[in-house]
């Protein structure tokens, strides 16, 4: 299940929140138009969550299908890194729980903390338990 529970992580809670594009030309998005030259902020995080295209956006949900989330782009801005960030995700949690099969949150009720950044995502700390 870990490479199913990388790709849900991804769609879930992405570590890339946000992207800059600048359209060549004058493009239309969703009714909108978006002058060529003018500054595009494309809300990955907000694409994973899309109730049009995953039901339940709010679950996070390991046996999803299908998951075709945006953490990495798409297109010709797919990420060329995307392929050894799900090897290297799938080897720390592998590592992780064969090396420690109970760890768990330590206090499951605190609520997370995060970095204040609107691109990149990611928590302040972490508490683990191994009990």
């Amino acid at each position: 299940m870990i490479p199913k529970a990388i790709e849900e992580m991804l769609r879930y809670d992405p570590p890339v929140q946000m992207t800059l594009r600048i359209p060549t030309a004058t493009t239309i998005v969703g009714g909108t138009e978006i002058p060529a030259g003018s500054l595009a902020f494309i809300l990955l995080a907000a694409a994973n969550r899309d109730p049009a295209q995953f039901p339940r956006p709010e679950v996070f949900d390991v046996a999803r299908e299908p998951n075709e989330h945006v953490s990495f782009g798409e297109g010709i801005h797919f990420c060329l890194g995307a392929p050894l960030a799900r090897l290297e995700g799938a080897i720390a949690i592998e590592s992780m729980l064969e090396k420690f099969p109970r760890l768990r949150l330590a206090n499951p009720e605190n609520k997370l903390e995060y970095r204040g950044s609107m691109a990149l995502r990611g928590l302040s700390a972490l508490q683990l338990s191994i009990r």
